[in-house]
């Protein structure tokens, strides 16, 4: 029977990827699996350590690395017990393990790339926010003072300056709590969109960037077609290999189509009948899959499938990576630009002006 799970135990993508290949390498080097997880838990900590103490206990009582993978519950992905148990079926754990350690580094890199591309319009947004506080706190208050000792009328500057700095206290720090919040908000927005399940291969973290669906779509795409052929090829029954699939990917929509293939095709449909209903699969997976049922070499459609996603997918991240630091630092520059020659410029000009004018 399954343990419940708790925040603390659930195995990150990371965790996973080095757990994987860690067992990957133990099977192939011949080592037995119980001596060999014993030591991954001694030379870990956290929830990758007490994942590794549980599988030897329960291995050292006679459980099988599959059952005691299944007694994990939703600690891990059940699409990744699913690939043990077809790898164990297959012959082929190691092979199967690495290909899906190679698939998760695909995903948890795709997260890095955006997060890379978003950090320096970041820094740049702080440190101009930073100058531009400190300027309202240190130079306006000198420009009023002198504007009035010279006894200056006041303009709409001077009164646009004056309000700015008695209010500083609360667009200072409210702007970017402001920010923060519709960012926040955008990302539940979209997190909403994709399964909360444990069954989900890919880390929730990466659909929060989904502020840019066609990267997120064809990633999670790439994923469908390429953990749906590590489990065919590894000889997973369809419509259980369909069904896994679609939740490894965490896409509410992908699970909605392919949940109801693997019903339909364990009521004995075709896979080409089963697909008539996919409206949100993409025509062109839809294309494939049937191409590979009636041709005979579906694992290779799918490789194939799953490699043009994933292609487009990562040009669209290196464009990304390209051109959004680029272009918000220009957006963002520019308009702190703007905001000192306010500031700055204008305060002064307004002043010589004043001090230009006959005095009567």
């Amino acid at each position: 029977m399954a343990a419940p799970s708790t925040t603390s135990d659930r195995i990150s993508l990371e965790q996973l990827i080095a757990f994987n290949d860690e067992v990957a390498s133990l099977i192939r080097a011949g080592v037995p699996l119980e001596l060999g997880l014993k030591q991954v838990g001694q030379s870990t900590t956290g929830a990758l350590a007490r994942l590794s103490q549980r599988l030897v206990e329960r291995m050292e009582t006679g459980a099988s690395l599959q059952q005691a993978l299944d007694d994990e519950g939703d600690r891990i992905p059940g699409v990744y017990r699913a690939v043990v148990e077809a790898g164990l079926r297959s012959g082929r754990l190691p092979e199967a393990l690495e290909e899906m350690s190679g698939l998760a580094t695909t995903l948890l890199d795709l997260h890095r790339r955006i997060a890379i591309a978003l950090l320096y319009p970041a820094i740049v947004f702080v440190m101009a926010w930073g100058l531009l506080t400190f300027v309202t706190y240190a130079m306006i208050p000198g420009y009023l003072e002198t504007h009035a000792r010279l006894d200056l009328s006041p303009s709409a500057i001077t009164r646009g300056l004056t309000l700015l700095h008695e209010y500083q206290a609360i667009w200072c720090p409210g702007i970017p709590l402001m920010l923060v919040i519709v960012a926040l908000a955008l990302s539940q927005r979209v997190a909403t969109q994709h399964s909360t399940a444990a069954g989900r291969l890919v880390s929730r973290r990466l659909h929060r960037f989904a502020w840019f669906p066609w990267v997120v779509e064809n990633f999670d795409r790439a994923t469908l077609a390429h953990t749906l052929r590590l489990l065919v090829d590894n000889r997973t029954p369809l419509h259980e290999a369909v069904l896994l699939a679609g939740w490894a990917t965490g896409s509410r929509p992908i699970i909605h189509d392919t949940t109801a293939i693997a019903h339909q095709l364990q009521q004995g449909k075709s896979l080409q009948d089963s697909l008539a209903s996919a409206r949100r699969l993409p025509q062109f997976l839809r294309w494939m899959l049937t191409s590979g049922e009636r041709n005979g070499n579906l694992p290779e459609v799918l490789e194939s499938a799953g490699e043009v996603y994933q292609s487009r997918a990562t040009y669209q991240v290196e464009t990304l990576k390209s051109a959004l630091p680029a272009t918000l630092t220009v957006v963002i520059g520019g308009f702190v630009t703007l905001l000192y020659s306010l500031l700055v410029f204008a305060p002064v000009v307004e002043l010589f002006r004043g001090l230009a004018e006959p005095t009567i």
